[in-house]
Formats: structure tokens, C-alpha cells, sequence
């Protein structure tokens, strides 16, 4: 099992919490979830890579978009200043 943190905007209180996080449960695969409000942070365990693409689908799907990812770490020196593609993550 893997940990990571994502943030996520649009949570700015108790009711957009518990939205989340209801919802979040219901995603095979993700588990020990948890949400600071303050920073905007959602904690969690998941399984597998089809776990976390469902967990980011269904969060856009609900109007709470990941907004920021820790497994996505991009060093600038060595990203090509005339890159033109989309970075996936």
C-alpha cells in the first residue's frame, strides 16, 4: 500500500470535508483518508495506480478537482524551457 497528499482548492470548510470524504470512501483501492480543511489537504493509502485515477475522476466529477499532487515532482532544471507537451500525472 502507497500514502500520498493531494490539495485540493475548493475544500474551505466542515460541509465540503465531510462531501469529500463521504464520497472519497466509496473508491476501491483508497483508504485511511484524511482531510485538513485548513491546509486544504487530503491524506490517504491507496492500492493501486487504477485506484488513485479513480479517486481523481470521481473528485473532478464532484466539483473538488485535484488541485496539486505530491507524486508530481518536477525538478526545473531539467525540464527543456521550449518543452511544448502536457505533463500527465
Amino acid at each position: 500500500m502507497m500514502n500520498t497528499i493531494v490539495t485540493i482548492d475548493a475544500i474551505t470548510c466542515n460541509h465540503c470535508k465531510d462531501f469529500v470524504l463521504t464520497n472519497s470512501l466509496t473508491v476501491a483501492g483508497i483508504f485511511n483518508i484524511k482531510i485538513d480543511v485548513e491546509t486544504k489537504r487530503l491524506s490517504f493509502s491507496y492500492k493501486s495506480h487504477n485506484a488513485i485515477e479513480g479517486l481523481r475522476i470521481l473528485l473532478k466529477e464532484i466539483g473538488y478537482p485535484i488541485t496539486e499532487d505530491s507524486r508530481l515532482i518536477i525538478k526545473q532544471d531539467t525540464v527543456d524551457d521550449d518543452f511544448k507537451g502536457e505533463l500527465v500525472y
